[in-house]
């Protein structure tokens, strides 16, 4: 390459530092697989270095486009050793001539697994609405045929109704964290009385509570306010409270704590403002903590379609809680209940 006169020698030229600011990796490489020019993103894949292609994986991709003389598209996985896991890449091989080509990488990994998410998604979704839907089928034959008992009846009409409830759960809670990760505009944030989220979050929950004789404590600071949508926190601090009084035993006590504490880690004086959410439950397998907060995860599926859960509930916390600039932990072990906190920025000023 010609040096530019107005540049020494050994310094980057203007278009150099302009490649090197792009997130897509770019290489000009021989056919000896010699690197003419690579830019940051290239080698910051881990498949160049100075002087030859590093990937094995681009080797036979880079004959190919030489033995056909045309565009090579590809996708390969590479070990990156900057970023300490495998990368898949979408490649892109151009020939210039003879002797000369353009390589263009492109980190596909984040598209791949939100693409592995989706499919999973989706089939989680068939498979949880398989079950209700194949118990309502035979429900209703059993009705049918029962209608000269009504006794049977009565008990699989009762059946039939437990069913369609836990389908209609379930579509609600699909659609609410439809509507938490994107699929609707974010409503515009406001002031939020953290004292009337809870005592709405109570409320939603007390008819469950009063069926098994748990009562509510409700304990901490007063007066605390974030900022954010009123309607998606009293969604949040309902779902923890309905999950502490559904794997509560009957007469014990759900408790909610609420308290104001410097955000760890801040250089500034922000605060956060803490929802404890706690219960005298069965508690949560060491094996499950890291899981609970994944769509669809049960850690105990059995007692969750007793309970009427949908696996969705603590998916739901925990997007609300991103969607606040805030984070949901867990402390729990089996038998010892569970605690449960929601932290969200507090509103200052």
């Amino acid at each position: 390459m010609n040096a530019n006169p107005k540049f020494p020698p050994d310094s980057p030229l203007p278009w150099e530092n302009a490649l090197d600011t792009l997130q897509t990796g770019l290489c000009l490489v021989d056919a000896a697989h010699r690197v003419k020019y690579s830019n940051a993103a290239a080698r910051r894949l881990g498949v160049v270095d100075d002087r030859q292609l590093t990937s094995l994986s681009l080797r036979p991709l880079l004959s190919q486009a030489r033995r056909s003389g045309r565009v090579r598209d590809s996708e390969i996985e590479v070990e990156a050793p900057s970023l300490g896991e495998p990368t898949a890449l979408a490649v892109r091989i151009s020939p210039l001539n003879e002797d000369l080509y353009v390589i263009e990488l492109r980190d596909i990994s984040e598209f791949q697994r939100l693409e592995r998410v989706r499919r999973d998604f989706v089939a989680n979704v068939s498979h949880e609405l398989k079950t209700p839907v194949g118990a309502l089928q035979v429900l209703a034959e059993a009705l049918r045929d029962a209608v000269s008992d009504p006794d049977a009846a009565e008990r699989f009409a009762s059946r039939v109704q437990s069913e369609a409830s836990r389908m209609a759960a379930l579509v609600h809670d699909l659609l609410e964290l439809s509507r938490i990760q994107g699929a609707e505009r974010t409503p515009e944030a406001r002031p939020v009385r953290v004292d009337a989220v809870i005592a709405e979050a109570l409320d939603q929950n007390r008819t469950a509570a009063e069926l098994k004789d748990i009562a509510f404590e409700v304990k901490g600071e007063k007066g605390l306010e974030v900022l954010g949508s009123e309607s998606q926190l009293i969604t949040a601090v309902k779902n923890l409270v309905s999950n502490a009084v559904a794997y509560s035993p009957e007469s014990t006590a759900v408790t909610v704590e609420v308290g104001s504490c410097p955000t760890p880690d801040s250089v500034t004086e922000a605060r956060t403002v803490c929802v404890t959410v706690s219960d005298k439950g069965i508690g949560i397998a060491p094996k499950d903590l890291d899981r609970i907060f994944e769509r669809f995860y049960r850690a105990d599926r059995a007692r969750s379609r007793t309970t009427g859960g949908t696996g969705l509930g603590l998916a739901i916390v925990k997007h609300i809680a991103v969607n606040h600039g805030g984070r949901v932990d867990v402390r729990s072990a089996p038998e010892e209940g569970s605690v449960f906190t929601l932290m969200l920025p507090e509103r200052s000023g």
